[in-house]
């Protein structure tokens, strides 16, 4: 049975088309789905090299979604240890422990695209010391972004010792664009890892994990529909000023729409960008955020086609989801038998 992503809306079925289909019951067909879609991840974050030197034999486990998600880690992993100090500073160590708890909280709550806390509950209260004051381990991110309208309550239950009066929000589907407000050319995810590569390992596992059929199907995909909606509500008039990628004739450094993504004639794409009323959204940020979409719904597809053939503690997920369209799906597999 082909699952019916219109459930989600019509934009969602054509969303998912923008990435190719995958047939998860196929050894081969996984494996090269997914060493094609961690390809442009690799491109973006700038561990190419090291993912091009990675094994490419098909993994002997049988989650080999999981295990092509552990082999990208590990190739961004080593670029990370090749750019930089491996010393963990009091910023990093906080950001660790509160990824961790976010992480969690969202796994248990079918929210992990985007996690959301109040920030006095977590470890050290999201605040790590420097300097004789105590400073917030993450951005603020409150003002109405191409994610969301701000996040300006419920405030804090008691007082933050660096100053928290909103929530923390971070959007981990998209790491390391994880603000809604900050689209700029490197993604902020990627600034965690001034001393440290812990935070920023954690953030593109959760981005990765996304991908595999068992926390894909955790992930209530409301939520991540009602984002992408915004997204394409807020950056659809930035698209609209820029031409269509011609069939000839195009103009050296210039930056076309090219099917639904962001390209540049014979230049480079990370210098170039959208500058909306809320703010730059760079080029490299809007591809990659558009395809962590697609491919979300993409396995999101795959993964109740192939529903049957997966674990049971896999199927068990979708049957008792709060979310109302694998439900569905789930009891029509059913009535065909």
């Amino acid at each position: 049975m082909t699952p019916d992503l219109r459930c989600y809306g019509d934009d969602i079925q054509a969303l998912a088309d923008l990435v190719p289909d995958v047939d998860l019951r196929s050894p081969l067909d996984t494996h090269t789905w997914f060493r094609r879609e961690w390809q442009p991840i690799a491109e973006t974050l700038g561990f190419a090299q090291q993912l091009a030197a990675a094994p490419t034999a098909i993994p002997t486990t049988a989650d080999r979604a999981a295990a092509m998600t552990l082999t990208g880690l590990a190739a961004f992993e080593r670029s990370l240890y090749e750019a930089r100090i491996s010393v963990t500073d009091p910023q990093a160590r906080t950001q660790s422990m509160v990824l961790q708890q976010l992480t969690a909280a969202g796994h248990a709550r079918g929210e992990l695209w985007r996690v959301t806390a109040d920030p006095t509950t977590l470890s050290t209260g999201a605040c790590y010391a420097e300097g004789g004051g105590s400073l917030r381990a993450f951005y603020p991110d409150t003002a109405p972004g191409y994610f969301g309208e701000g996040w300006p309550g419920p405030p804090p239950r008691a007082e933050s010792a660096c100053g928290w009066t909103t929530p923390l929000v971070l959007h981990l589907g998209t790491f390391p664009w994880v603000y809604s407000s900050r689209l700029e050319a490197v993604g902020p995810g990627l600034r965690w890892t001034s001393s440290s590569a812990q935070p920023a390992l954690e953030g593109l596992y959760v981005a990765g994990s996304l991908m595999e059929p068992a926390t894909n199907l955790r992930q209530d995909a409301r939520q991540v529909a009602a984002i992408f909606r915004h997204f394409t509500a807020h950056t659809a008039s930035l698209l609209a000023r820029l031409p269509r990628f011609p069939s000839s004739g195009a103009e050296t450094g210039r930056l076309y729409r090219r099917g639904h993504f962001l390209h540049v004639h014979q230049g480079s794409l990370h210098i170039t960008g959208l500058d909306g009323p809320r703010g730059l959204v760079a080029a490299p940020a809007y591809n990659y955020v558009l395809r962590r979409f697609a491919c979300f719904f993409a396995i999101r597809r795959a993964a109740l086609r192939a529903l049957s053939t997966l674990p049971a503690d896999v199927q068990q997920i979708a049957a008792t989801s709060a979310d109302p369209c694998m439900r569905q799906h789930v009891e029509e597999m059913a009535r065909a038998g």
